[in-house]
């Protein structure tokens, strides 16, 4: 058998540089030593930062921060609270104007021994609710926002503010223009026959009542807004209901009005019609069109991966 002829070193192939291999294993080195410096803790190394698979809490991290998140919605309505009971007297001698405008000598009574106290604290804890939500809610939005989509934490706090404004909006209206003629209506009714004495408790709870069913309805074009965003009513199809509409704007008015005369119904009922009439505006704004275009981005981007491909 012949043998192979050995080649000379000169035929032989020249070795690879690997001066560049080196190069780039350490600027991945580099890469992924600074992918991890700034990520969360229990993130593992490479993962995005805004993965939220990485990012998952235990069970007792949870637990942990909603018992700090619930500490300071307490603490803060406690200090609103005890701000409230400072200037309760003078709030409650604003909210008995109504009746003093409507009936000259109205002055409320008592016939419990905590009568008084009880309407006073009432006052105040409301009150401290009130000065307190707006700490309230952002615990509540900064508890769930790791968990919201972009298109959900773009939209939840301009959805909050609008609801806040229109909640504010109704209890305005029930106390400046519901409150006073249905309080004249029943001071002065039969009053040559009988004296009103007015349980203080008595009127609070009604007035907070009237308030804040008022101030609920005062939320219908937004609920209408929402029904007609994600499809399940149309501003036609709504339209085609104004019959309905005018009846139950009538009922609710009697509902929640204090009063059952037709001239606080009325007062009532009317606005209750305009807000649904500016709820079917609001759906004709936001049907057939993209309401929350992230999503949708989103979900074409899914389209797009190619067969195989885990999503």
């Amino acid at each position: 058998m012949a043998s192979r002829p050995v080649p000379s070193p000169s035929e032989l192939p020249e070795p690879p540089d690997l001066s560049e291999l080196d190069v780039v294993a350490e600027d991945l080195d580099v890469v992924d030593e600074g992918m991890g410096d700034d990520l969360p803790p229990g993130m593992p190394p490479g993962a995005p930062p805004d993965d939220p698979e990485g990012a998952e809490l235990t069970l007792g991290e949870h637990l942990n921060e909603i018992r700090q998140r619930l500490t300071v919605a307490v603490l803060t309505m406690v200090l609103t609270t005890v701000l409230a009971l400072v200037f309760a007297s003078t709030i409650l001698d604003f909210l008995l104007e109504p009746g003093r405008e409507a009936l000259p000598e109205f002055r409320p009574i008592y016939t419990e021994l905590l009568g008084f106290i009880g309407a006073y604290i009432k006052i105040s804890l409301m009150l401290g609710l009130a000065g307190a939500m707006p700490v309230i809610v952002y615990q509540i939005y900064a508890f769930i926002h790791p968990g919201l989509t972009r298109a959900e934490q773009k939209w939840i706090m301009p959805i909050v503010g609008m609801a806040t404004i229109a909640f504010a909006c109704g209890g305005a209206f029930a106390f400046f223009i519901g409150w006073p003629p249905a309080l004249s209506f029943l001071l002065n009714f039969g009053q040559d026959i009988a004296d009103p004495q007015v349980r203080i408790n008595n009127y609070i709870d009604m007035l907070t009542r009237f308030v804040i069913w008022t101030g609920i309805v005062f939320e219908l074009p937004l609920f209408l807004m929402g029904l007609g965003a994600i499809g399940l009513v149309t501003s036609k199809k709504l339209l085609g209901m104004w019959r309905w509409a005018i009846i139950g704007s009538f009922l609710l008015a009697a509902l929640i009005t204090p009063s059952i005369d037709p001239v606080t119904q009325t007062f009532v009922a009317v606005p209750t019609l305009g807000l649904y009439v500016l709820g079917v505006v609001l759906v004709r704004l936001v049907e057939n069109r993209t309401v929350i275009p992230v999503i949708e981005s989103d979900l074409d981007d899914e389209d797009d991966e190619p067969e195989g491909q885990p999503a």
